[in-house]
């Protein structure tokens, strides 16, 4: 088996190298499920005028993940009781089969982490039913991707593609709506689905993160509230700077990182070619031709494979930033992408916080995955 070596830094910091659990297979598999959407976030660096990525899948016959190739995966990942995280550069839920792929995964044992804007999921009664199916699967965690509490904000930061919403309290209100429906769904079924929302940390909440934080948490009652940095996606994107609510996230950045960034040691992204990219800072998948594709091979020798193992070693040595595109990586050198992610701090959070309000209000014990401390 061809994996990075593993080294150890001061007592007390964290240890570099394969994450427990990752040295045959990634703790992740992230997978970019769709690029249409039907929503127009101007922070999205998919959205129209913020690249081109959306027009090389249209060319490429690469809109959806295809079925077959999602099973491939899920059937691989399962006996490793890996994540599939669907996401991408649309909605997930516009897939026609997406419930279906979710379903199939659960069955192989593989942990599902959807991210969705909700506009699927309800409140039509199909949509309820995919919903209350997707639940029912056992899917572990479901992100709801807000970024504001409030109408007003919520409709100039996610609006529906083609322009701004024609009542934007109906809108913001049907979307919070669905994550009520899913806490309900859940809770009825004593199902093991963690709920969460993300905040993006952008310029147009300013002042008001804090309240939307709880808001979140404590009137709508979701398990956790991911507030995120905002990511300009370096040359992928013609997104600017200066839309970070953390003004000093870039200013100044270093010019040289010894610290490793963690995504090669934990993570595969596959978009639906089957390309393998780095990381998911690598959104347009340029680096995807120094990997080999997954319809050739499987996850498990492309994440041991000689590519994989060049990064790590040179991340491990101190030497990523000579490395392409690690040297001009705006994520990792503002230190964004570090070992203190806190995708597993977010998993434990929120599974302690369901665990309790479970036994709190119904006398119930439900068994949710714990990552390892």
């Amino acid at each position: 088996m061809n994996t990075a070596p593993q080294v150890q830094d001061t007592p007390g910091q964290a240890e570099y190298g394969l994450r427990t659990g990752a040295e045959e297979f990634p703790l992740m598999v992230v997978l970019s499920i769709i690029y249409p959407c039907n929503f127009g976030c101007p922070s999205c660096p998919y959205t129209d005028g913020n690249s081109e990525i959306r027009t090389f899948y249209r060319e490429h016959g690469g809109e959806l993940f295809p079925v077959p190739l999602w099973n491939k995966i899920a059937t691989e990942a399962g006996p490793y009781g890996a994540w599939l995280r669907c996401t991408g550069g649309g909605e997930p839920m516009l897939h026609p089969h997406m419930v279906e792929m979710i379903e199939f995964a659960k069955k192989q044992g593989c942990r599902v982490w959807l991210n969705t804007n909700s506009s699927m999921l309800g409140p039509r009664p199909q949509h309820r039913e995919k919903l209350e199916r997707i639940i029912r699967s056992g899917i572990d965690l479901i992100e709801f991707s807000m970024d504001a509490g409030d109408a007003e904000t919520y409709a100039r930061v996610r609006p529906p593609r083609g322009g701004p919403p024609r009542d934007p309290q109906k809108w913001f209100d049907e979307h919070v709506d669905n994550i009520r429906a899913a806490l309900e769904i859940r809770k009825r079924l004593k199902a093991p689905t963690r709920v969460v929302v993300s905040i993006i940390r952008q310029e147009f909440i300013e002042g008001r993160l804090e309240e939307y934080v709880d808001f979140y948490a404590n009137k709508v009652g979701v398990d956790e509230v991911i507030t995120r940095k905002y990511l300009t996606w370096d040359d992928n994107t013609t997104l600017p700077h200066n839309r970070a609510l953390d003004k000093h996230l870039y200013k100044d950045q270093a010019t040289e990182k010894t610290e490793p960034c963690v995504w090669p040691f934990e993570r595969m992204n596959i978009d639906p070619l089957g390309r393998v990219s780095l990381c998911g800072q690598d959104v347009s998948f340029r680096s995807s031709k120094l990997f080999p594709n997954i319809n050739d091979l499987s996850v498990k020798e492309v994440w041991q494979g000689e590519t994989f193992t060049w990064y790590r070693r040179m991340h491990l040595e101190g030497r990523g930033a000579e490395a392409w595109p690690c040297r001009g990586c705006s994520a990792w050198f503002a230190g964004i992408r570090d070992w203190k992610y806190g995708w597993l701090r977010v998993l434990k959070n929120s599974g302690e916080r369901y665990q309790e309000m479970m036994k709190r209000d119904l006398g119930v014990d439900v068994e949710l995955y714990q990552p390892k401390p």
